[in-house]
């Protein structure tokens, strides 16, 4: 995915903090029965599912530039969390 997106004089950035696979697909999606994970795996890999079957989760904020003001979009997801029951890749 690009990092930057123009639309008409207004950009923008994405700030990727970190991005990899976290968790495996069905244990994040209890619903998510093994064989439509397979059966889908193809447009999935490797963007949004790792080699090992875990979810990509991007951690990211944004920058949004206008002529006039400059925007930061941060959902305050990233460092500093205590996360025991999904460890960090």
């Amino acid at each position: 995915m690009s990092r930057t997106l123009r639309l008409d004089d207004v950009t923008i950035h994405r700030i990727v903090e970190m991005e990899c696979g976290l968790s495996p697909a069905v244990q994040f999606l209890p619903g998510l029965k093994p064989e439509v994970l397979e059966e889908n795996r193809s447009w999935l890999a490797p963007s949004g599912l790792d080699a090992d079957g875990k979810l990509v989760l991007c951690f990211q904020s944004y920058i949004v530039k206008t002529p006039r003001h400059t925007i930061l979009v941060d959902s305050c997801i990233g460092n500093d969390k205590d996360r025991t029951a999904r460890p960090l890749c």
